[in-house]
């Protein structure tokens, strides 16, 4: 509280300081050497920057700003100590000196800085950089009124307004958030990430449509950025608007984007169902990147042929750039076809190279139970450390052994310290949510993925489920209808929506859905469940005698 309470009180008491006297002027040796210093370190040669400033320095001994220049050269070339020693003589030298105190805040030590910072804006209160420099060393509530009072003082600090909003994100205060971020706006219409946060900000508060032209204008000023443009085709799937979503994806597929960002495209034509589109990306690409083609060729054909997908990325050289995500696709095709030990085969250089690539470990996990080697698995798993991505590992790896309760009792705590992880929310959802068990925890679970992650089609195929559960079997189909229209080839939402149809009267609907489930060679877990399901179809009527 005395940190906030000295904060407010150095900012309330700024007020125009004295004028300094003006400086002579630098003499033309001095000057080519500031030169010289300059283009330097537009090379990042900043140990020749040091030696052009010092030059300066010596030529020009009256100029604060050559020995502020030198005090950041110093900085840029690790040589720290040397660049506090020269800020000490400078604030020495020219306290008066606002910009002697603002370098002195960059380069000192957190407490140091702080007292620096502050001395800059009693210096100079219309300069921002000193308040931002100071907010970012506060605590969290003497940074918030540091911003605030830069607001206040300079209406135009498109920076001040970013970080408070920023702040409001955090707290969930959306109002004061988006009046935040549009404040940057009208003073800077092309900030992509300000833009990016208002729209989902919006999209949080329930403006689904705002939110959208947000995201679009995000997309069209940054160039089509490929970041975006997935943003912005989720978006649109949580819309429910395919079409718009094609079109999206229609206006990518152009000979500006480079080879990932076809990739990205074609798999993003496939998760729709649109094969045909895809494999054309495939082909453009074939004629750049062979190796390439092959691998997104093999991940396009995993569903349908397993093994020859498989076989297709096992052809794939060692000494391939891609190697090892061809291994990795390979592994997967290989689980499909109901192979572990040739996954297991096909993984094992990959993680002789990878041992911490968590993807692959838990493929080489998922290999291991699938052989009947449980332990084995659990045992991968678990010598893979901690934090959020081996727990994650651990925690699917138990759903995928059935261990339910296994899994949960990794996901609780790691929702506790990661509440914002989607994957963990909603997996520990559906599973609860399938278990018929702790429902308001549950929705409470899911909710949170929904607004992480807007628009994919597996947190929605887990709402409908809960929604199932919860007896709501109109607003089951409603979310698992959706669902499926962007994610067709995924048979285990098919199966949740035909229980979705049964449940409401449906029955021919929901055996309908079940045989496109069926032919869609599913895991023998989703098979399972097709059998599952087709017990609770009511019996058809017998023919008439």
């Amino acid at each position: 509280m005395r940190a906030l309470v000295l904060s407010i009180a150095v900012i309330a008491a700024c007020r125009k300081p004295a004028p300094v006297k003006p400086l002579p002027p630098m003499s033309h040796t001095a000057y080519a050497y500031y030169l010289d210093a300059k283009l330097a370190g537009h090379r990042s040669e900043w140990d020749t920057a040091v030696v052009s400033l010092a030059a300066a320095a010596k030529a020009a001994p009256d100029q604060p700003m050559i020995v502020v220049e030198l005090a950041r050269a110093l900085g840029k070339a690790k040589r720290e100590a040397a660049a506090r020693e020269a800020l000490a003589i400078a604030r020495q030298k020219w306290p008066d000196h606002p910009e002697v105190w603002l370098v002195s805040g960059d380069l000192l030590a957190p407490k140091e800085a702080i007292g620096a910072y502050r001395r800059a804006i009693e210096l100079d209160p219309d300069d921002e950089r000193g308040y931002l420099g100071l907010a970012k060393l506060e605590s969290p509530a003497a940074a918030e009124a540091t911003l605030r009072a830069l607001v206040r003082r300079i209406p135009t600090s498109v920076d001040g307004h970013f970080r408070l909003a920023k702040r409001f994100v955090q707290r969930g205060e959306l109002d004061d958030a988006t009046r935040e971020l549009r404040a940057v706006l009208e003073r800077d219409p092309d900030h992509i990430d300000a833009r990016i946060e208002l729209a989902r900000v919006l999209r949080r508060s329930g403006k689904l449509a705002q939110a959208i032209e947000q995201t679009r204008s995000a997309f069209d000023r940054s160039g089509q950025a490929l970041d975006i443009a997935e943003e912005l085709y989720w978006l649109l799937c949580e819309a429910d608007d395919r079409t718009a979503a094609i079109d999206l994806l229609t206006l990518l597929d152009d000979d500006r984007s480079d080879l990932d960002a076809l990739a990205a495209v074609a798999r993003l034509h496939h998760g729709l169902g649109l094969l045909a589109p895809a494999r054309g990306i495939v082909a453009r690409i074939a004629t750049v990147d062979a190796v390439a083609a092959t691998l997104l060729e093999a991940e396009l054909d995993t569903r349908a042929d397993p093994a020859g997908a498989a076989a297709k990325l096992m052809a794939i050289s060692v000494d391939s750039a891609l190697f090892a995500e061809a291994r990795r696709l390979a592994a997967e095709a290989l689980l499909a076809a109901n192979d572990p030990k040739a996954a297991t085969a096909a993984l094992a250089p990959v993680r002789a190279a990878h041992p911490k690539d968590l993807d692959v470990a838990l493929l080489a996990a998922r290999a291991r139970a699938d052989a009947g080697d449980r332990d084995g698995a659990k045992k991968l798993a678990a010598g893979l450390g901690d934090g959020l991505g081996p727990s994650l590992v651990r925690a699917r790896l138990a759903d995928h052994i059935g261990d339910v309760e296994g899994a949960l009792a990794v996901l609780e705590p790691l929702i506790r310290e990661h509440p914002d992880s989607a994957i963990a929310l909603n997996l520990a959802g559906y599973l609860l949510a399938d278990a018929n068990r702790r429902l308001p925890d549950a929705e409470n679970w899911l909710r949170k993925a929904r607004d992480l992650a807007p628009g994919d089609p597996a947190v929605l195929d887990s709402w409908g489920w809960l929604l199932l559960r919860k007896g709501d079997s109109r607003g089951a189909v409603r979310a698992l209808d959706r669902a499926s229209r962007f994610a067709p080839n995924e048979p285990e939402i098919l199966v949740h929506l035909a229980a979705a149809w049964i449940a409401d009267g449906a029955p021919k609907t929901a055996a309908g859905l079940l045989d496109r489930a069926a032919a869609m060679r599913p895991s023998a877990a989703v098979q399972r469940r097709i059998g599952t399901v087709r017990a609770t179809l009511p019996a058809p009527p017998r023919a008439a005698q």
